[in-house]
């Protein structure tokens, strides 16, 4: 009885270990949302990431919950074409869920500690909106505050959003 059971046990945990191999269903996927992402020559990039709530609306200059913890956002950086200048730029997520907030962006050059840094300034032609984002390089961007300061997150979250697109920038 005892060999018996030890080789349905036996069976049963090899069982398993086959159904753990690896297979396309296992691969994760490169993105944090169900929607598609924009794709082709007028995208200059494609960024996710998750943010401290209370903080960013603190930076927003706008109310939220008490009890908001952490924002998804989205940002997806339109160029021209031919020039590869920016455009537009859309901003989906917590916040943004019936509509994504839109606008223009440039690249400005500085930081508070780097003047040579490579910063993007999103609604240039509207300051008091302005949210500034720091290139840290082609799939990493930073959140810096008013101030054009790094702002640091904790264990939890941070102000970093990843490059979820293929498409990768000079």
């Amino acid at each position: 009885m005892k060999t018996l059971l030890f080789i349905t046990a036996c069976f049963i945990v090899l069982q398993n270990a086959v159904a753990q191999s690896a297979s396309p269903a296992n691969i994760p996927s490169k993105t944090t949302t169900r929607q598609p992402i924009a794709e082709g020559a007028n995208v200059w990039g494609v960024f996710h990431g998750r943010v401290p709530c209370q903080t960013m609306a603190e930076v927003m200059h706008i109310s939220v919950h008490a009890n908001c913890e952490k924002l998804k956002w989205g940002f997806t950086f339109f160029q021209d074409p031919q020039t590869q200048k920016p455009t537009t730029y859309a901003w989906d997520g917590s916040l943004f869920r019936d509509k994504p907030r839109t606008g223009k962006w440039t690249l400005v050059k500085g930081t508070a500690e780097n003047p040579e840094a490579t910063v993007i300034q999103l609604d240039p032609d509207q300051p008091e909106k302005s949210i500034y984002l720091l290139k840290g390089d082609e799939n990493v961007l930073f959140i810096l505050d008013g101030s054009k300061k790094l702002m640091v997150g904790g264990d939890y979250l941070s102000y970093t959003f990843n490059r979820v697109s293929n498409r990768v920038t000079n």
